[in-house]
């Protein structure tokens, strides 16, 4: 029997933790915490009572120490390498130091050791979201669905490319179309405001920003629907003769284009992504049962093959002693008789492992080693 190998109490004690980083359970108790950790985050408000903020205060403590805790025993088990090499990893460790920092620039704020800005307190209480976003490390899923998103950046960033054209052509032209219209008590506006106007270029391209959401662009369409009055003295309207015919054009053309053919174009790419990944997935995983395939057959016939060696080795060896001719340091299944007369030379398998009859030689028997 072979012996198992002897391990220190370090080695142990690292396997130990080891089997703790990679258990199901573990995963499960932190998704717990997590959940946990973000219900008392809810809990805080303005003017909150000096009971509940103490509670969460020791409650921050509690769930900072839980995540150094799980961070110092992956870096045990994994190893530097192994731990950096993860990018989830990475983002554990960025938060668990994001926390430390918040809680170390709490306590110097109450002791008044050194003088620290508020804002850059509340910046790190704020920070403290983003430990929502261990969650989607326990969701296999919604990994996938990042990793999509992530693949896909290089299109859609030449898609973005493509929006900000078509936003700068629109822009520039609403600037010269709809910069002198005006919204006051004698000329009300439904959509345009001081926040939704066409004066300047930045003003029309955030306008243009609200329309392709769909937010009141039709109120806003309306505004520019305006008849050139007669010339009057004093009066500040501001308009353009045709705005009841180019406004429709410009309006329309713009929202069909943003909202009905660039944003699908996103969404196409994205799910283009989605199913290169998901039939990406799929050939591994046959692949794989495949390969398992192939070892179970190569080493069910490599196991049958020896046993006919075995056996024409022994049938072998009792008919080369009525040969004169076989050689001495060669054994009987070490020849093959021709089909004539006499005996051939000596065929020697090289592995030791394949049958010494060609009868007995299987296609699919292949000797694999560990590796493979």
């Amino acid at each position: 029997a072979q012996k198992l190998p002897y391990y220190s109490s370090y080695g142990r004690t690292r396997l130990a933790i080891h089997a703790l980083c990679t258990s199901h359970y573990l995963d499960l108790v932190i998704t717990f915490i997590i959940c946990i950790n973000v219900i008392t985050m809810s809990l805080e408000h303005y003017s909150q009572p000096q009971s509940l903020e103490t509670a969460l205060k020791y409650c921050n403590y509690f769930f900072t120490s839980t995540f150094v805790i799980e961070a110092s025993l992956k870096l045990v088990a994994f190893g530097f390498r192994r731990f950096f090499k993860d990018r989830w990893n990475q983002l554990d460790l960025a938060i668990v130091l994001l926390s430390v920092m918040g809680i170390t620039l709490e306590e110097i704020e109450i002791n008044a050791s050194l003088p620290i800005n508020p804002t850059i307190i509340r910046i790190m209480r704020v920070l403290r979201i983003a430990r929502v976003l261990k969650l989607l490390k326990m969701a296999t899923g919604m990994r996938a669905l990042l990793d999509t998103v992530v693949q896909a950046l290089p299109q859609v960033g030449n898609l973005g490319l493509l929006f900000m054209l078509l936003f700068f052509i629109y822009a520039a032209l609403g600037v010269e179309l709809f910069g002198e219209l005006v919204c006051n008590a004698d000329y009300p506006c439904e959509g345009m405001s001081r926040h939704a106007t066409f004066e300047n270029f930045g003003m029309a391209f955030l306008t243009l920003f609200q329309v392709s959401t769909g937010d009141n662009w039709n109120g806003i369409m309306k505004d520019t629907l305006r008849e050139c009055p007669p010339d009057r003295p004093g009066t500040d309207y501001g308009c353009h003769a045709g705005l009841q015919f180019i406004s429709p054009l410009y309006f329309v053309s713009f929202v069909l284009t943003a909202q009905f053919v660039l944003i699908n174009v996103v969404v196409a790419v994205l799910m283009k992504h989605l199913d290169d990944s998901n039939k990406e997935a799929q050939e591994d995983a046959e692949m794989d049962a495949e390969i398992e395939l192939e070892l179970a057959q190569g080493g069910l016939c490599c196991m049958m093959g020896g046993i006919g060696a075995i056996a024409g080795a022994t049938g072998g060896a009792a008919a080369g002693a009525g040969i004169g001719g076989a050689p001495s340091g060669a054994t009987a299944a070490e020849t093959v008789r021709g089909p004539s007369s006499g005996v051939k030379a000596p065929l020697r398998d090289g592995g030791g492992g394949s049958s010494a009859h060609e009868g007995h030689t299987h296609p699919r028997c292949r000797l694999y080693s560990p590796s493979q």
